[in-house]
C-alpha cells in the first residue's frame, strides 16, 4: 500500500503586492492624521470659545451682583443713585474692589475707545477704570424701569416724585454682531436705615 504525499506550495507576497499594501497603509495613515489634526484644532477652538463664554458669564454676574446690592443713600448724602444712558452710580453692598461686603460708592459706565473701536463696560468713572466687558462699535445704553415696568433713559426721571432706586436696570447692546441684554434688579431697601440724628429730628 502506497502512501500519497501532498506537497503544498508556499507562496509569498510579490513586490507589487507589497507596494500596494504600503501605499494603502500610507493613504489611510495620512487620512487618519488629517482627521486627528482637525479634531485637535476644533477642540482648541471650542475650548477657547467655552473659556470666553464662561469668562463673559462671570463678568456679567459681577455686574448683576453690584446692582443687586444697591442701597439708597441719605437725602443729604453724596452718593444718591443717579443714572443716564451711559453711566450710573450710587451705593452698593457688593463692590468689585473689595473681597468683603461693605457699603461703598461705585460707578458703572459705557465708554467708547476709538483706538480699539470697542465700547467698554467700565467699573469706575476714571478713564483708566478697569473694563469688564467689551464689544465692537460705539453702542450700548442703560435703561431704567419703574414699578410699572416703564422704561426711562435716566434715573430719576425728569418729572414726578420717584424712589431713589429703580426697580430694574438693563444693559442693552443692540450691536448686530453681538446683541446683548443684561437685566439686573436692585434688592436693597427703598429708604436708607434711619440715623440717630434722623430719629432725634422726629
Amino acid at each position: 500500500m502506497k502512501r500519497a504525499y501532498s506537497i503544498s506550495k508556499q507562496r509569498g507576497f510579490t513586490l507589487v503586492e507589497m507596494l500596494v499594501v504600503l501605499i494603502l497603509t500610507g493613504m489611510i495613515t495620512g487620512i487618519l492624521m488629517q482627521g486627528l489634526h482637525q479634531v485637535f484644532r476644533l477642540q482648541t477652538h471650542f475650548g477657547r470659545e467655552l473659556f470666553n463664554t464662561q469668562q463673559g458669564e462671570m463678568y456679567t454676574e459681577w455686574f448683576r451682583q453690584s446692582v443687586n446690592g444697591l442701597m439708597p443713600d441719605y437725602a443729604d448724602g453724596k452718593n444718591k443713585f443717579k443714572g443716564s444712558q451711559r453711566e450710573f452710580s450710587g451705593m452698593t453692598l457688593s463692590p468689585l474692589n473689595t473681597a468683603t461686603e461693605a457699603l461703598l460708592p461705585f460707578t458703572w459706565r459705557l465708554r467708547f475707545e476709538p483706538k480699539t473701536g470697542q465700547t467698554q463696560l467700565q467699573y469706575g468713572s476714571n478713564d483708566d477704570a478697569p473694563a469688564v466687558l467689551g464689544w465692537p462699535g460705539n453702542s450700548g445704553r442703560f435703561v431704567y424701569f419703574d414699578a410699572n415696568n416703564e422704561a426711562h433713559d435716566a434715573w430719576p426721571p425728569f418729572l414726578g416724585k420717584w424712589p431713589q432706586l429703580p426697580k430694574a436696570i438693563n444693559l442693552e447692546n443692540q450691536n448686530t454682531d453681538e446683541p446683548r441684554i443684561i437685566v439686573a434688579v436692585p434688592k436693597g431697601l427703598e429708604n436708607p436705615l434711619p440715623r440717630q440724628k434722623d430719629l432725634l429730628e422726629l
